[in-house]
């Protein structure tokens, strides 16, 4: 799979689990642009960012949604974030996800975070 670029945005929900929103960018200056406009919004509606930037990655995303169904369907990532780069997993469910966090390799910078999205990951052909 190509690297490429995904904002990724983790929200604090009500219940303290993390929500995880992905955009895919073609580049770092596009993003950075798309950023800076979306977190005065974030901060202005009260919403607890505990981490948002640009990262290389290899994960596609389906688009994000600001207005899910209650009953969409969500899914667990494992993200794990260092410096510019972005590694996120999909896990099998939020428990199999906290259950892989003390396996990861601690690194200097290296943060890993379980999220819950509404988006599931790009499948061929989407």
């Amino acid at each position: 799979m190509q690297t490429a670029i995904v904002m990724i945005i983790l929200t604090v929900l009500p219940g303290g689990d993390i929500s995880s929103s992905f955009v895919n960018i073609d580049t770092r200056d596009e993003c950075q642009t798309r950023l800076q406009r979306i977190e005065p919004i974030l901060r202005n509606g009260k919403i607890e960012v505990k981490e948002a930037g640009c990262f290389r990655g290899e994960a596609q995303f389906d688009d994000f949604d600001h207005a899910p169904p209650e009953d969409a369907p969500r899914f667990s990532y494992l993200v794990s974030l260092q410096a510019d780069r972005a590694d996120v997993r999909e896990m099998e469910s939020p428990g199999a996800c906290r259950d892989a966090l003390p396996r990861q390799s601690p690194q200097h910078g290296l943060r890993h975070y379980c999220t819950l999205s509404t988006q599931g990951p790009k499948t061929t052909g989407n």
